[in-house]
């Protein structure tokens, strides 16, 4: 006899419950590692030197930083006997960034104490009972958008920003069950939960996960197999009609070369994201990652050279995806058009000579306006396609287009196209999702859309959740039809879909930012010096036969990585004078 839900709301708020409750499953098992000691604080030292440091015995609760110092973690344990076969992963706390290092590699970020969270890491994917695991962590004390000042707040509205402190540091067995099941109901809870979704399906959906929170019970894994039963159709056999809006979804994080942190700190946040980002792509052959700003390969390449063999393999497998053909990601607006042309000389010279191949798309999601002679210097770079997603944040006159060809001043075009979701920070989640299909102004015309998911500005990238749910979004009905693919091949499906594109001509101004390119005279002035220096540097070389090749190059990179959008816009008010700061290692 069928099962009448009489309180439709309070039967949703028990489906909610239950999906919260499997989460809280995936690392049930968890205990104190048999030793954690800690040395520091000491400055950003390799992890060699790390190794030689005096440490001493750590204990839950103990302080850290001050803003800015590192500390080193080393963490010891042994496999209980029940873990055998299992994976076992890193619990960590410390309202930081931080680095898992093991056998003296780096694997994996970690961070805490803001909204983003990525507190869990592997250590092992199939332990052996009596192991004994070891693993060092480096500790860096700020938060993932730099001073702590701007550390983000989960508490409220103007709370103290979380302590740097050693809240949390266990050994958990990963459950691959419980963690399956609760992938399984974020997305159909959040199905269910979706006004823009098909009433009848769900209606269908409350009623099916209502018969799963019946049969099934956390403390009986009896229960378990028969109550996923009831999950399965749901997720495997609802399929979208014939025509539906397609998605394109690329793996991204934006990490911004210089804003409220020390460019020191700018290499170990690519190292963190880097490494995560490797990890993920091991555990998902599928997964696309596209990565920008030639400047961070080169970090990676002479500072963690075995971060960059992974990363190389992973080009070669067509896994990690090289984008945007620039040094690092140029403000667009007061560098002159030497210093473009150089972003892209230099950008591509090292895709070409490290990867082999040039970049085709100009990836520059966060810059403050774009000027009408781009499109003919990425011509010349051999790039025909343009993405960025700031301008939806005009507060006056919102692009007309989310595709359409940009014709600069002297009538060379690219193909452009702006994510519908307004974000190169996506969440890959079903309200984002609904939100990429419900918003492209283009529907009459374009059926396809571009979807850039990932914690960015600060680094991180996307996650394992988000992974898990795309997988599960495919082609699942309600949502639209989602697959992975590299940008070059989207930009293809764009430039094939039938009727005309509309053209935009001309410069590409942002209506938002206004002012902070007059906050920082003196940066301007320093920049404009520069570039005339080097100008002339290279007219005295040629004049005299003596062209230095290798310093002329050294120093143009150094001008163009200070070329990077947020560094014309720092403002004292928000950045105290003594952290902008370039460091003194070399680039």
């Amino acid at each position: 006899m069928p099962i009448l839900l009489a309180h439709r709301d309070y039967t949703r708020e028990r489906v909610r419950q239950v999906a919260r409750l499997s989460r809280t499953l995936v690392h049930a098992d968890a205990r104190a590692p048999d030793r954690v000691r800690i040395a520091g604080p000491v400055d950003r030292i390799p992890a060699a030197e790390a190794a030689a440091l005096d440490y001493d015995d750590a204990a839950p609760g103990m302080a850290l930083g001050p803003l800015w110092a590192t500390w080193w973690l080393a963490v010891e344990g042994r496999v209980p006997a029940e873990w055998e076969g299992e994976q076992v992963d890193l619990l960590l706390i410390t309202n930081s960034e931080a680095t898992l290092w093991l056998d003296g590699e780096p694997v994996q970020g970690l961070v805490s104490g803001g909204s983003y969270v990525r507190d869990d890491a592997m250590l092992t994917s199939r332990a052996v009972a009596g192991e004994e695991l070891s693993a060092r962590v480096e500790i860096a004390c700020n938060g993932l958008f730099g001073w702590s000042e701007l550390h983000p707040q989960p508490q409220s509205a103007g709370a103290p920003a979380p302590a740097f402190r050693l809240e949390r540091c266990e050994l958990a067995r990963f459950d691959r069950e419980a963690w399956a099941l609760s992938c399984d109901l974020d997305v159909l809870v959040a199905l269910m939960d979706e006004p823009g979704a098909d009433d009848a399906w769900r209606g269908e959906l409350l009623r099916e996960l209502n018969r799963f929170c019946n049969a099934w019970d956390a403390d009986d894994r009896a229960t378990w197999l028969r109550a996923r039963a009831i999950l399965g159709p749901l997720l495997e056999e609802r399929r979208n009609a014939t025509r539906t809006h397609e998605i394109t979804a690329i793996g991204h994080a934006h990490i911004d070369t210089a804003w409220l942190w020390p460019l020191e700190e700018t290499l170990r946040k690519c190292v963190r994201t880097f490494a995560t980002q490797v990890r993920l792509m091991e555990r998902y052959p599928a997964y696309r990652f596209a990565c920008s700003q030639a400047q961070q390969y080169a970090w990676i390449r002479d500072r963690a050279p075995g971060l960059w063999a992974r990363i190389r393999e992973r080009v070669a497998a067509g896994q990690w995806l090289p984008v945007g053909g620039t040094w690092i990601e140029p403000d667009c607006n007061l560098p002159s058009g030497e210093s473009l042309v150089r972003q892209f000389l230099y950008g591509q010279r090292f895709f070409e000579r490290e990867f082999g191949r040039r970049a085709r798309v100009f990836w520059n999601p966060d810059v403050f306006g774009y000027n009408g002679q781009l499109p003919q210097i990425m011509r010349g770079a051999g790039i025909d396609g343009f993405l960025t997603q700031k301008l939806s944040w005009n507060r006056f006159n919102r692009p007309e287009h989310h595709t359409f060809v940009w014709q600069g001043d002297d009538g060379s075009e690219v193909l452009a196209h702006f994510p519908p979701a307004d974000t190169y920070n996506g969440t890959a989640d079903v309200s984002e999702l609904l939100k990429t299909a419900r918003e492209n102004k283009d529907l009459e015309r374009s059926q396809t859309s571009l979807l850039v998911f990932g914690h960015g500005d600060g680094g991180g990238g996307p996650t394992r959740e988000m992974l898990e749910n795309l997988r599960r979004a495919g082609d699942l009905q309600g949502l639209p039809r989602t697959r992975t693919a590299t940008p070059a091949e989207f930009f293809d499906a764009l430039a094939e879909e039938p009727g005309p594109t509309p053209v935009h001509v001309g410069e590409l101004y942002l209506e938002y930012h206004r002012g902070t390119y007059t906050t920082q005279a003196f940066v301007k002035r320093g920049n404009r010096r520069g570039e005339q220096g080097l100008h002339d540097a290279e007219f005295l070389g040629v004049v005299r036969g003596d062209y230095p090749r290798e310093e002329l190059e050294r120093l143009w990179k150094l001008l163009l990585l200070q070329q990077f959008h947020d560094s014309f816009c720092v403002k004292k008010r928000e950045m105290p004078a003594e952290r902008i700061s370039c460091g003194s290692w070399p680039v």
